[in-house]
């Protein structure tokens, strides 16, 4: 199903905020090329109260353009677990 125009603004409004982060935090010099954005998927939660009291939360995940295959997605995932999950690295300097 087509996206509608309202799903192909947002989407080019999170496409330019996800440039405008990483150009935020990566903090390149003017020499490095900072590559071309492909792929993201940004996963949020949303979290709630229902009439009751209860409780809810919701999780979503985004892909560019809605069209990420989820063979990307699952590498993006993994790739994002390794790095959260790795033991810290102690760099030992012996010659001070």
């Amino acid at each position: 199903m087509p996206r509608t125009p309202e799903q192909r603004e947002a989407d080019d409004a999170l496409t330019t905020a996800i440039e405008t982060v990483w150009d935020a935090y990566l903090e390149l010099d003017d020499d490095n090329d900072p590559g071309l954005l492909t792929d993201y998927m940004v996963i949020a939660v949303r979290r709630g109260y229902a009439e009751d009291g209860d409780p809810w939360a919701q999780v979503w995940r985004f892909t560019r353009d809605d069209s990420v295959p989820e063979h990307i997605q699952l590498g993006l995932l993994e790739q994002t677990r390794t790095w959260l999950t790795r033991p810290d690295f102690v760099v030992v300097d012996d010659e001070e």
